[in-house]
């Protein structure tokens, strides 16, 4: 299942190692430097 990476909006499988749940959601990244980034201001992501 394709999902939006919400750092750079790239599309990412739900299978990728780069997930974080936050707030009870779980969020999926195309790279460590895009979950990072997440993880630092998470809120600035979240619509």
């Amino acid at each position: 299942m394709k999902i939006k990476d919400p750092v750079c909006g790239m599309d990412v499988e739900d299978s990728t190692p780069y997930k974080f749940t936050y707030k009870g959601k779980t969020y999926y990244f195309c790279s460590p430097m895009c979950m990072a980034e997440f993880k630092k201001r998470p809120e600035k992501y979240i619509k």
